[in-house]
């Protein structure tokens, strides 16, 4: 019995809670032996000396512990036989049987039976608690004032009705909402430039469960998967999980290169062609018509992140940059769309658009996963886009950011002249800047929380050694009138770092 709870002790307690005392988790660990049956009720517990020297501790240190049980009425002394298990704590378990002693081995070795996820990835951290702080540039959040959560709710409640709950109640296999698809290949699509069929179009929780369906669909060993650079960096791991060769491709003020990408030869190239992820660029004319002549010349996939639709040129508004979709002939681009964007990001509502051929393999894919969405939730989604409220959201939201973009710019143009603001004019909801030299993200980062500052650390974004130190700095959940304020606290931290 002894060995066994030294074993019990190495494997489970013996780096317990620091918090706890030594004696504290030995009471611990004796209690769960006698739980888990690995003390028989007949047989004496060892003695404080004996227990002491197989656990590696001070006598001392074991008798404090039996003296805590004993106090508990978990063991008793009994005259010149030493301390036994009581009755009364005896009853807490079922009878003792030998094989129950498994839970005494050693627990499983689980680096051998995960798959490796080891891939280079630096997801953006804000803290949880990012709301909490007053100058909140954070990028993919919302203001809460900027939400119609009137006509949200108004939506919800009628999705509740017996005719809707009737539709959401039952489980539809792998199905989406046949209104829902309607709205999106009728309402938010055709603003993009894209006709699609109900059935090249599924239904995703958010463009991240999108990118992963694709990844795990078009990725694997042998296949390369040119990435801008820098890119989102959940692309990179997504497909880097699934064994794929990653081949970065840069971005300039023009978009990705497409004559890098040429001479790549990938197998699939993943773009945010209408909106650079995390700069902001929009991809030329000229480099769109290219990309999608080398994909069929060449006979390899594209994948389009349409991330930030509603602001991609303002899309709200005519003459908006059309999706690279809109260009395709020849059935090549994967197009994904996000309405948590707009939305929330806590709805996470996404989707793709592709030939029917895709869409079947990926509705397989997605069923193993989770069958399909929340049907409540894309009822009440199609009923809000039916009502139009989507569309005047997507102009509120678009006229906001730009008001507060432009104050943005203007603030550090005044305060913080030295940082270079990479992302051109236009819509967006964030700003990609680069630091002056001798100014690391690092110690920015964690000074300006110190001062309620929140903003972005730019080194995930790359797969390459950066050229720089950057930031991105977000206006979708920081009220307009705290920006200036928060450039200002922002500068003084700077100016601190680089005495």
């Amino acid at each position: 019995m002894r060995q066994r709870l030294g074993q019990l002790w190495q494997t489970r307690f013996a780096q317990s809670d620091s918090t706890e005392t030594l004696q504290q988790r030995i009471a611990g660990m004796l209690r769960r032996a006698v739980l888990e049956r690995a003390i028989p009720l007949d047989a004496p517990l060892p003695s404080t000396r004996e227990l002491a020297v197989e656990l590696g501790v001070a006598r001392a240190t074991v008798a404090l512990a039996y003296e805590r049980l004993q106090i508990e009425g978990a063991i008793e002394s009994r005259e010149r036989r030493g301390f036994f298990v009581t009755a009364a704590f005896s009853q807490q378990r079922a009878e003792f049987h030998e094989s129950d002693q498994l839970s005494l081995l050693p627990p499983p070795d689980w680096a051998k039976h995960f798959r490796s996820l080891d891939v280079a990835y630096q997801p953006v951290k804000n803290p949880t608690d990012w709301y909490r702080y007053r100058y909140p540039f954070v990028y993919g959040q919302i203001d809460p004032k900027l939400f119609p959560l009137a006509d949200w709710r108004d939506c919800f409640e009628r999705a509740m009705k017996l005719e809707s709950v009737e539709v959401w109640t039952v489980d539809r296999g792998d199905l989406d909402d046949r209104d829902l698809l309607e709205q999106l290949r009728t309402r938010v699509l055709p603003r993009r430039g894209v006709w699609a069929a109900a059935d090249e179009i599924l239904v995703t929780v958010g463009a991240q469960q999108a990118l992963y369906l694709i990844g795990q669909l078009l990725g694997g060993r042998g296949r390369r998967v040119a990435v801008e650079e820098p890119c989102y960096p959940d692309v990179r791991a997504i497909f880097s999980m699934t064994g794929s060769e990653i081949l970065s491709v840069a971005v300039d003020a023009e978009g990705v290169d497409t004559q890098q990408v040429a001479a790549l030869r990938p197998d699939v190239a993943v773009v945010t062609p209408s909106h650079h992820c995390p700069t902001g660029v929009r991809m030329s004319d000229e480099r769109r018509r290219a990309l999608l002549s080398q994909a069929a010349d060449q006979d390899f996939l594209i994948v389009e992140d349409d991330y930030e639709p509603q602001l991609a040129g303002v899309s709200a508004q005519p003459g908006a940059t059309p999706a690279l979709k809109s260009l395709d002939m020849n059935g090549r681009v994967l197009y994904v769309g996000s309405l948590s964007k707009t939305l929330a990001p806590g709805l996470r509502l996404g989707y793709i658009v592709a030939p029917r051929e895709v869409i079947v393999a990926l509705r397989r894919l997605r069923r193993l996963m989770l069958r399909h969405v929340a049907s409540n939730n894309e009822r009440a989604l199609a009923l809000f886009l039916s009502q139009g409220h989507f569309e005047s959201l997507q102009r509120r939201l678009g006229h906001a950011y730009q008001v507060r973009l432009k104050i943005l710019r203007a603030a550090m143009a005044e305060h913080l002249p030295d940082w270079r603001i990479q992302s051109p004019e236009g819509a967006g909801s964030a700003l990609w800047v680069r630091l002056p030299e001798g100014l690391l993200t690092t110690e920015l980062v964690e000074a300006a929380r110190a001062v309620d500052v929140v903003i972005e650390p730019g080194v995930g974004f790359f797969g390459l050694p950066a050229a720089g130190e950057f930031i991105r700095m977000g206006i979708s959940a920081i009220p307009t009138h705290l920006i200036g304020e928060g450039v200002l606290a922002l500068a003084a931290v700077a100016a601190s770092l680089q005495i």
